[in-house]
């Protein structure tokens, strides 16, 4: 059982690791839009003088890589939280037996 220091540091851990790709993954989501549509990213895709095409591509182009590189974070940082303790970060859940897949 992990104990009060032990989430706390995996608090600050897994928050860091996973804000740092947050941020990362949304710069490289702004890049990659600008690339493919040759315009920059609708500021707030909301407003209504936005475009719903424009404000659905962005939606789902930012979406998809911010939970991705965040998800990539929180597994490499898990990954090294595993290698430094010798288990898992409080409140993860070994994956189960039948159907484990590298972490």
């Amino acid at each position: 059982m992990a104990g009060p220091a032990s989430k706390m540091g995996w608090k600050v851990v897994g928050g860091a690791a996973t804000a740092l790709a947050g941020t990362a993954a949304s710069r490289g989501a702004s890049v990659a839009y600008r690339r493919v549509r040759k315009a920059d990213p609708p500021k707030n895709p909301a407003d209504p003088e936005t475009a719903w095409s424009e404000a659905i591509v962005w939606a789902a182009v930012s979406g998809l890589a911010v939970g991705l590189g965040r998800l990539a974070a929180e597994r490499t940082a898990a990954r090294g939280w595993v290698r430094a303790t010798g288990s898992l970060p409080p409140g993860m859940r070994p994956a189960s037996t039948s159907s484990k897949t590298d972490v």
